[in-house]
């Protein structure tokens, strides 16, 4: 039987693919960054809370019995999430696409380091090691190999990335008390409260038509991804979660050659080479 940890990692992992896929096509459309973000987040909370409603309604009367300490941890979490997505949208803007791509997989430093650290997760050779041969695959396959040249907005990009770790950490804690339902949409909820502070104060226009298809997928698919990886989290470690979605850069590279019509280098298929070997090995690591 496969194992629920690997079918969930997964499924984010494949998730967050197309979240990325059908966000790049909604801003070739010319959707605005800053309107794409916010309409995305509130799709994302409108979705998760549907999903309440309708399917999971045995958790609402839970809901009420959510501690203030919980609704804190729930708010700061969205804080987190939030200014992740805002920082790397700006971070995006003042660097190069291959930066972003690579550096934005530096939560594989930071979600064992902040797991070490908060949620007392051990830090063993056989991580060190697996965290090492993922690097080199996200590497070939994000960079092709190429020299990464630095620029102020790496320092955007590292920031959001930290913000997202935290965001996960967080979440961790969350879901040892709550079901993954609620605080998925207790967290995307304060999130999209803030989005909408953020386009009321920006003025932006958050019922604009444009790219509006790609905008409700990259909506839907986020609030899946969230409620996936509280999921994922629940049930095994830090390590296990943010090694597992470091397939993320290789599998994007199949879509932008099927559908996007993107290039494919040699030292692009080495890397993911070794991301599928590295996945084989984290299979060993234990809960």
């Amino acid at each position: 039987m496969i194992p629920k940890r690997l079918v969930y990692s997964s499924t984010v992992t494949i998730l967050i693919s197309f979240s990325i896929f059908f966000r790049k096509i909604a801003l070739i459309k010319d959707v605005s960054p800053i309107t794409l973000l916010i309409q995305f987040i509130l799709i994302a909370s409108i979705m998760l809370s549907l999903n309440l409603l309708l399917f999971q309604r045995k958790y609402l009367k839970k809901i009420r019995n959510i501690k203030g300490k919980e609704w804190k941890n729930i708010f700061f979490s969205g804080v987190f999430l939030f200014s992740g997505y805002l920082v790397s949208n700006y971070g995006l803007r003042f660097t190069t696409s291959i930066n972003y791509s690579f550096l934005n997989k530096s939560n594989l430093i930071f979600i064992p380091l902040l797991a070490f650290l908060f949620l007392h997760e051990k830090i063993t050779k056989e991580k060190i090691f697996l965290a090492f041969t993922f690097f080199i695959g996200i590497y070939l396959v994000t960079t092709s190999g190429r020299f990464i040249i630095p620029h102020f907005g790496d320092l955007l990009v590292m920031a959001a990335t930290f913000f997202f770790s935290c965001f996960t950490i967080i979440n961790k804690n969350l879901v040892k008390i709550l079901e993954p339902e609620i605080a998925s949409w207790g967290v995307l909820s304060c999130a999209a409260i803030l989005a909408l502070i953020f386009g009321f104060i920006l003025k932006i226009n958050i019922f604009s038509s444009a790219g509006i298809l790609f905008v409700f997928l990259s909506g839907l698919v986020e609030g899946l991804i969230i409620l996936f990886i509280n999921k994922t989290i629940r049930i095994t470690n830090m390590t296990y979660y943010v090694m597992m979605i470091m397939f993320t850069p290789l599998i994007n590279l199949i879509l932008g050659i099927l559908f996007l019509h993107e290039t494919i280098y040699f030292i692009q298929l080495v890397g993911g080479i070794v991301l599928i070997i590295s996945g084989i090995m984290v299979q060993r690591l234990r809960d």
